[in-house]
């Protein structure tokens, strides 16, 4: 996984979002950690909208299809582990987790949601915005740059992600300047 992937996940993130919800988040910034942590629990899902995607145009002998699942595995086993800052950073993103709940509110509504309700449909809407992101004519190198990470400790290649995001400062990025 690279920067584009992450920027993807951002993205398709940020596309969830009412635009309220955007100028919000623009405001509030995330931590490496935070960033690192969104991008580790995000690769199974990426991996699914990049193979929706780009089956048609990857070699049935490629990294996705032959190596593609235990790629994905090795983030998937640290969902749990890093779901809850993940989840606490999507909401941050999203315009702030709020301790109240009501009907005006959804990132409220949102946070109010048992996680056992809001990770498949998270999973979900990565995925699908991931394949709505993704241009036929970038999958071959969608699927290099997902070959180049396999070989990283997911911790490692997340915190990278996070660090280049944050030093890069993707136009209209809601991510903390990098620490020194």
């Amino acid at each position: 996984m690279n920067r584009c992937h992450t920027l993807i996940a951002a993205a398709a993130i940020a596309a969830l979002l009412p635009a309220p919800a955007q100028a919000q988040a623009a405001r509030t910034c995330l931590t490496e950690r935070e960033v690192a942590q969104m991008a580790i629990y995000s690769v199974p899902s990426l991996v699914s909208g990049v193979r929706q995607k780009c089956s048609a145009r990857l070699s049935s002998s490629g990294f996705l299809a032959t190596r593609g699942d235990s790629f994905a595995q090795k983030y998937a086993a640290l969902q749990n582990e890093t779901w809850p800052v993940a989840k606490s950073a999507l909401l941050k993103f999203v315009g702030g987790a709020s301790s109240q709940a009501n009907s005006n509110d959804p990132v409220a509504m949102f946070a109010s949601l048992p996680d056992e309700a809001v990770r498949p449909m998270v999973d979900a809407m990565i995925a699908q915005k991931v394949g709505d992101s993704v241009k036929p004519s970038h999958c071959a190198n969608v699927e290099r740059g997902m070959q180049l990470a396999s070989v990283m400790n997911p911790r490692d290649s997340g915190a990278m992600i996070a660090f280049v995001m944050a030093v890069a400062k993707p136009k209209n990025s809601p991510i903390c300047p990098a620490r020194s």
